[in-house]
């Protein structure tokens, strides 16, 4: 995306992402659970949500498309068109009958219909919250910061769900979480110094 828009970082700040791609893959190579499918999707979902914050900042940065289209608002039109497109594709994939069984499955181990249609309108809700607060701050940061901070949330929740849940963790696990975490803060100080 530097190319396609010209704009390039200092070579010091693309070096200090180094250590927080290397710590994820370390953190992620002993996962009892690990695919190749898995790695692909995510490494596609990374790229798509990169390309999107990239795309997002420079529509937020260039001249008002509205009057009232501030980063809230276009964030709203851009959920109810993702959702428009999205539909299509969700049902053709996963059709009613899969959603009927999960209802089912649902009513089976003890949820009513208020309860589970309560827990569902809550957890959208707050997944919405969570994507518009982070739009809202890449409205006023750099993508790649946008992105370094977004890949250190996860290796943060990564060590809460140990501590809380008590989740095992390799050595490896560790390190490559200590490694991601130490990058982000050296893409921190390299961002800063080099502006």
């Amino acid at each position: 995306m530097a190319v396609c828009f010209k704009q390039f970082l200092p070579i010091p700040v693309y070096l200090s992402l180094v250590p927080i791609i290397g710590g994820v893959a370390l953190a992620s190579l002993k996962e009892l659970s690990f695919s190749w499918l898995s790695f692909y999707a995510a490494l596609l979902s990374a790229v798509a949500s990169a390309v999107k914050a990239i795309l997002s900042k420079r529509v937020l940065d260039g001249p008002p498309m509205g009057e009232n289209l501030t980063p809230a608002n276009m964030f709203g039109v851009l959920t109810i068109l993702g959702f428009i497109f999205i539909l299509p594709v969700s049902l053709a994939i996963e059709g009613p009958a899969v959603i009927k069984t999960a209802f089912a499955s649902a009513l089976a181990a003890g949820y009513t219909k208020a309860r589970l249609f309560t827990l569902l309108s809550v957890s959208g809700f707050l997944y919405y919250i969570y994507n518009e607060v982070a739009f809202l701050a890449l409205s006023e940061v750099a993508p790649v910061t946008h992105a370094v901070t977004n890949t250190v949330k996860r290796v943060v929740i990564i060590v809460v769900s140990i501590l809380v849940f008590r989740t095992p963790i390799t050595f490896l696990g560790s390190a490559g979480s200590a490694l991601a975490i130490a990058g982000a803060a050296g893409y921190s100080y390299a961002k800063g110094k080099y502006k």
